[in-house]
């Protein structure tokens, strides 16, 4: 593991965070009798966010070439306003990356509305990285994997990887 001055903080005290946009509508299928988005709609949403930006660092086929998985350890979500079918919203998931591996990566989301600029949910999703094989915890990132972990972040702040608020779309 490279030490932890590698990721630590930038000279202006920002901490590296990767953010990621993914345009939503829900779909008829997701609306349950009473008109809504089920509850457990958000939680797919909150995957496909977290996805984006794992993908970015190692695809699936990849993580199953090394021997890993990344299982899902906690999920909350926070209902602020009913979602309905047809809703423009944007969800916005940040990573902020640790000073050193330790054992958990923490994804927050945000489900805007688009139109009305109000937040409709909001949640975190705790994961962690095990060694399939074995069955246990990661103790150490391969180093080529961590430093492309922390190219993701460094790509945001100067600028890149993320949605342009312009286009809002993702690269």
């Amino acid at each position: 593991m490279p030490p932890a001055t590698s990721s630590s903080p930038d000279p202006a005290g920002r901490h590296r965070a990767i953010r990621r946009r993914l345009h939503l509508t829900p779909a008829f299928h997701q609306v349950d009798m009473m008109g809504m988005v089920h509850n457990v709609q958000f939680f797919y949403w909150f995957e496909q966010g977290r996805l984006q930006i794992m993908e970015e660092l190692m695809s699936l086929d990849a993580a199953v070439r090394l021997g890993v998985a990344m299982p899902v350890v906690e999920n909350q979500c926070l209902y602020r306003k009913p979602v309905r079918y047809g809703d423009p919203l944007v969800l916005i998931t940040e990573h902020r990356c640790l000073p050193a591996w330790e054992g958990r990566l923490v994804f927050s989301h945000s489900l805007v509305h688009r139109k009305l600029k109000t937040e409709m949910a909001c949640g975190r999703t705790t994961t962690t990285l095990i060694d399939t094989a074995a069955g246990r915890l990661v103790k150490e990132w391969p180093e080529d994997l961590w430093q492309r972990y922390l190219a993701l972040a460094d790509g945001d702040r100067h600028g890149r990887g993320a949605a342009s608020p312009a286009s809002g779309r993702t690269r």
